[in-house]
């Protein structure tokens, strides 16, 4: 996605609001889902936070030690638009790329009748896997690496999911652990 906006990159959280969760987010309000379905409740908050952020300290440790690796880089961008940049990447890479796994998870084992019986369930493992290839072809310079570890990544939290039936801790965990936000957010105030 990147690559389409090479000198703005910024300008690709407008793409990520409006097809990762925005969408979903829209078709749930016009259809009156119950936000609990989604994870979207007080129901086992410290719980769910608990458990991500004890996972977001586990990826976020050896990146510190060694060295995040994240380029950062000014894209001149002037007050308030950097602050209004950088909220939009933590929005867009963050809660509502959790929202739209978590959307998709849920509605694919609807559609399916897929049972809740193990974790993960088999929609949320159809998920994963189809939006980790999809970083194949839309993160292209994240490579085959990057993919996979989209794809761990959002198991775990997506297990979290599940089994606290709350997405806001997955939602925080991955705002923290997702490098795309701290390029643009770092970029934006820079």
């Amino acid at each position: 996605m990147f690559d389409l906006f090479y000198d703005r990159p910024f300008l690709a959280s407008y793409v990520e609001v409006t097809a990762v969760g925005g969408l979903q987010l829209i078709i749930s309000l016009a259809c009156r889902d119950d936000r609990r379905i989604y994870g979207v409740t007080g129901y086992n908050i410290s719980r769910s936070i608990l458990f991500s952020i004890i996972f977001a300290v586990l990826l976020l440790l050896p990146r510190m030690i060694l060295g995040n690796g994240i380029v950062r880089e000014d894209f001149g961008l002037d007050f308030p638009l950097n602050i209004f940049y950088a909220t939009l990447a933590l929005l867009a890479y963050g809660p509502l790329e959790v929202f739209f796994v978590i959307w998709l998870s849920v509605n694919t084992n609807r559609m399916f009748k897929f049972q809740k019986r193990v974790l993960p369930s088999l929609g949320l493992l159809i998920t994963v896997v189809a939006y980790g290839l999809a970083h194949l072809v839309l993160a292209p310079r994240g490579g085959f690496v990057n993919a996979i570890m989209v794809t761990v990544e959002f198991l775990v939290l997506g297990v979290i999911y599940e089994y606290t039936r709350n997405s806001i801790g997955p939602m925080i965990a991955w705002t923290l652990i997702n490098s795309q936000v701290s390029y643009l957010v770092t970029g934006c105030l820079m």
